[in-house]
């Protein structure tokens, strides 16, 4: 059997090369963009996303990877390999961490249905962080799973600079490397053998996330890991938690004089950003802090409604919707409102794979719109049924690994269920971990339902 599935996992990828194409849209070109920047010093604003200087919305790590990837030969070729090969490592990653609770063969069966995922497939050929992110964070896991069990201060060091690195990976990942680093500094300072090791982690992580943060000042002039800071105050309670503060807080009246009363309250920024950025310079920053404060009066106006909203966002992020855009499945009828891009950027061609074939648009589009349904009806009852069960359950395992795996859940999605709108896609890089818990509670069950039957017969 786990011969079976790693050929056909083999197969798959095979598949995956010759046949996918690679596919982005605005928010996949924000990385290709400061990618460019830090690269070239030339930053590629598109229309309507204009600003006075280049804006770090998004952070710079696969930025740089994709914008060196687009400069030599080949970069559409290059660049699904790099793809596929985060893909396999990941689905490997996952087999290293199932097998000490589960067979071999049965870790290969799960992490080959993990390969074939809708959402994982559907992203592991999108210009976006959400795989490499996801295989950042397996390589985490396996790390902190090794300091869990071992005791030893090392694979922890290892797993704080890996943070680092991966908060410029994704930002939402700084909250794992202030648990990291808190992890840290209450065990590594315990021991006089760890010690050097604990403050040589410590400093290479402070000075990758500092390096970073200096660059983000002298690019955009704001201090902090983005020029992004109160946005997703707005976004989260605002926009979508449609809490809008009274008319005489300091912040609307501010929001008054760019932007009038006959406009949707709750409209997303880039609806407003049309009425301010004339009258701010077209300044990134002052429309940050202009809405952001909107945001932040919401919620001192509303504070019980805030705490209330952050559980419901993390409640939806599980059932809301597929986590990808609604025009994937228009490939072979472009989309007029949302169009993916399909040109070029540098060597890195979109919408093309290397073997074209008659059937090639249809069949992702088909695959796209078949995969949307399914989500819909088959994810959300999965996500409910299984995985918030195992979740609570883990919390009472009488192994430490994994009451720690639902501590590292919590401590990675709630803070993001307060700052971020409801999107599902935030969810993809902690897969791994629920389908690591979601493993362990049905074997506990059945392992439970198995001692039980027999003195039920008696």
């Amino acid at each position: 059997m786990k011969r079976i599935a790693v050929l056909s996992g083999a197969a798959i990828l095979l598949f995956h090369f010759v046949f996918l194409f690679l596919y982005t849209n605005i928010d996949g070109y924000f990385y290709w963009a400061i990618g460019r920047y830090l690269t070239t010093g030339t930053y590629p604003f598109i229309a309507p996303f204009l600003y006075s200087r280049p804006t770090t919305v998004s952070p710079p790590l696969y930025g740089i990877a994709i914008a060196l990837i687009g400069i030599l030969p080949s970069g559409t070729i290059l660049l699904h390999l790099v793809h596929i090969a985060l893909f396999a490592s990941g689905a490997f990653l996952l087999y290293v961490l199932l097998t000490p609770g589960v067979s071999a063969p049965a870790a290969a069966v799960i992490s080959l249905l993990f390969l074939l995922f809708p959402v994982n497939l559907i992203y592991s050929v999108s210009m976006m962080t959400e795989l490499p992110a996801q295989t950042a964070f397996l390589l985490y896991l396996v790390l902190f799973t090794r300091f869990i069990q071992t005791k030893r201060i090392a694979p922890l060091a290892y797993a704080v600079v890996l943070a680092a690195c991966m908060s410029l990976l994704k930002y939402q990942f700084i909250v794992l490397f202030c648990f990291s680093v808190l992890l840290l500094l209450r065990y590594g300072l315990r021991r006089k053998r760890s010690a050097t090791m604990t403050g040589f982690s410590l400093a290479a992580g402070l000075v990758i996330l500092g390096c970073w943060v200096l660059t983000n000042h002298a690019v955009t002039g704001v201090w902090g890991l983005s020029d992004t800071k109160l946005m997703p105050f707005y976004t989260n309670f605002v926009w979508d938690g449609r809490h809008f503060p009274s008319e005489q807080t300091p912040a609307v009246r501010t929001l008054r004089r760019f932007v009038p009363k006959t406009v949707n309250p709750y409209a997303e920024y880039w609806d407003l950003q049309d009425y301010i950025l004339p009258k701010t310079g077209r300044s990134w920053h002052a429309l940050d802090t202009i809405l952001g404060n909107v945001g932040i009066a919401a919620i001192r106006q509303y504070p019980f409604d805030y705490l209330e909203s952050g559980i419901r966002v993390f409640f939806r992020t599980l059932t809301a919707r597929a986590p990808f855009w609604h025009n994937l499945e228009t490939e072979g009828g472009r989309d007029p409102v949302q169009p993916l891009y399909c040109g070029n950027l540098g060597t890195i061609r979109f919408c093309r794979p290397l073997i074209m074939t008659p059937w090639t648009y249809p069949l992702w589009d088909r695959y796209v719109s078949v995969s949307r349904t399914l989500y819909a009806v088959i994810m959300p009852p999965l996500f409910l049924c299984i995985f918030l069960p195992s979740l609570l359950f883990a919390f009472f395992d009488p192994q430490p690994v994994f009451r720690w795996y639902a501590v590292l859940y919590l401590v990675s999605l709630v803070p993001i269920s307060y700052l971020a709108m409801t999107e599902p896609r935030y969810l993809i890089p902690y897969y791994p971990l629920m389908v690591i818990l979601s493993v362990r509670w049905l074997i506990r069950a059945s392992e439970h339902t198995g001692r039980k039957r027999p003195e039920s017969l008696q």
